[in-house]
């Protein structure tokens, strides 16, 4: 009987603690005002609204993944396409295209090259490493009326011509910098060529070349919506085709993507002042 009497405390005691703790962390969780679940942000427009023809790049389908790889990618918000430059390029004129969204999301591992290519039978010839792209910003301005909340960087604009109408449209770009973690594979059906992967993050409005910004963005827990999307490049080249030929091809080719993919994206900045909206709302 003195063992059941004690056991029976125990117990007691056990259940209290564990209350204590759910309310305690429900306490702190409201007093960090932290949001352990995220709200969805639907994309503005679907990303095979991407045109097939992006200046002297040519893509002639898209191609449809099976539902094996869609569930184990995590989305069905994806483009897969090969664009084809028209005019000279210098080593390589191709580039495969492969873009991936997510939204809603706590925690995520994104899938890189790193591991997918290495799962499909490739070899890494050189480790990942981050270099920058050289892109022309000189024409975009700051939209000084709208800073990020969490870097307090005011969105840098872009003055786009829709290719259809031809009408300015005004767009809010990524903050940070442009850099692609690039990567050189090898495969044992192509000996003598150069395979290059290439990728970088947009999440909540903001660059990242590694998944970990990634987690630094999209899954901030002060933060109640969540989205990122992961731009991926690949290319085959001759031998002597170098990571810096790959860059440059990246390069010249994302001048004419970024506005499309852009227009596509949520508008970080009227996404942040919803989310101060509600949270005034939900204030008073």
């Amino acid at each position: 009987m003195l063992f059941d009497r004690q056991a029976k405390f125990a117990f007691i005691v056990l259940s209290l603690i564990l209350i204590g703790c759910r309310i305690g962390f429900q306490i702190g969780v409201n007093v960090l005002n932290a949001y352990l679940e995220k709200k969805p942000v639907p994309l503005r427009e679907q990303l095979s609204k991407i045109p097939m023809r992006l200046g002297d790049w040519v893509s002639s389908e898209n191609e449809i993944l099976t539902a094996e790889i869609i569930e184990e990618l995590g989305t069905k918000y994806y483009i897969n396409r090969k664009y084809i430059k028209t005019s000279q390029a210098r080593g390589s004129n191709m580039l495969s295209l492969h873009i991936t969204y997510y939204t809603g999301l706590i925690d995520a591992v994104p899938h890189v090259p790193d591991r997918c290519l290495v799962a499909g039978g490739m070899n890494i010839r050189t480790q990942a490493k981050n270099l920058p792209l050289s892109l022309d910003v000189s024409n975009w301005s700051l939209d000084r009326q709208h800073t990020n909340i969490k870097s307090g960087e005011p969105y840098p604009i872009m003055l786009f011509r829709d290719r259809i109408t031809d009408k300015p449209i005004r767009l809010r770009m990524p903050l940070g910098d442009f850099e692609l973690r690039t990567t050189e594979f090898s495969s044992n059906d192509m000996p003598g060529a150069r395979i290059y992967a290439g990728y970088f993050f947009i999440a909540n409005g903001q660059l990242s070349a590694s998944p970990d910004g990634v987690r630094l963005y999209a899954f901030d827990l002060t933060v109640p919506y969540a989205y990122y999307v992961k731009i991926q490049f690949l290319t085959i080249g001759r031998t002597s085709f170098e990571s810096e030929d790959f860059v440059e091809l990246v390069s010249e080719f994302l001048p004419e993507l970024l506005p499309e993919l852009m227009r596509c994206l949520p508008d970080w900045a009227e996404v942040e002042l919803k989310a101060k909206k509600q949270s005034s709302e939900a204030s008073v």
